[in-house]
């Protein structure tokens, strides 16, 4: 398969990080030590850090936290109740960015970052809310590999709360467009100008087999979704007769 996955990104730009491994141990990877922009993969370690103790405390929507990009929350009236749990189903179902950040301020930058470190990723760092474009300007940015997502997903796996909310992931248009609704997938996608990120677990025959992919420097885009739904087209036909 490594060729396969080779063939499919020799006509495409930019830098690409994939590992592909199954519940049986076999795995294929490229550049998966590779730092990337982390886009909304990032949430997949804020959701790391949210406990089941967490999940009943409610915070309220403030027009001051509301924020562009993908969500709906910035369209809703300020002073809106929501509980952690809520928030949760928001920032990775519908990737929304306020509810990110309300995410954020309750558990505190410093605590996600701390999390990071004592789960051991080598190449993730939370330098900024969502949409905070000011704090880009100073040099701020979230960061991560696919090693790292790859780890991350297999800890949030552990856990069936957490299992739900990314099965319940609205984005499908990347890794999954080929097998949509044909399998269980429960996964993350990303997305700035020139990267492309999506990463799960595809859930087939009674086997499970876990899908990064990573795209940056990307001069179109369109590459990246190409790869996106190439690779996850390739993992599907290759596993679903196995």
């Amino acid at each position: 398969m490594l060729n396969e996955v080779k063939n499919i990104l020799k006509d495409k730009s930019g830098i690409t990080a994939i590992i592909i491994k199954d519940n049986k141990g076999n795995r294929i990877d490229i550049n998966p030590e590779v730092t990337f922009p982390s886009a909304s993969l990032i949430k997949l370690f804020v959701l790391l850090s949210v406990t089941k103790d967490d999940y009943k405390n409610k915070v309220k929507l403030k027009n001051d936290e509301k924020v562009g990009g993908f969500g709906m929350l910035q369209t809703l009236d300020e002073g809106l109740e929501l509980t952690v749990k809520d928030l949760c189903y928001l920032m990775i179902c519908l990737s929304d960015n306020t509810a990110t950040n309300m995410l954020i301020d309750y558990l505190g930058i410093e605590k996600i970052n701390k999390i990071i470190i004592e789960n051991g990723f080598k190449n993730t760092v939370l330098g900024r809310k969502m949409m905070d474009m000011e704090g880009k300007k100073r040099g701020l940015d979230n960061f991560t590999s696919a090693e790292d997502v790859l780890k991350v997903l297999e800890i949030l796996f552990q856990d069936e709360n957490n299992l739900n909310i990314l099965k319940k992931q609205m984005c499908n248009s990347k890794l999954p467009l080929y097998f949509f609704r044909k399998a269980e997938f429960a996964h993350k996608t990303g997305d700035l100008v020139g990267v492309e990120h999506d990463a799960g677990r595809l859930f087939l025959n009674n086997e499970y087999i876990d899908i990064v992919v990573l795209t940056k420097d990307l001069e179109n885009n369109k590459d990246g979704v190409i790869i996106n739904n190439l690779v996850g087209e390739l993992v599907y036909n290759r596993y679903k007769t196995i």
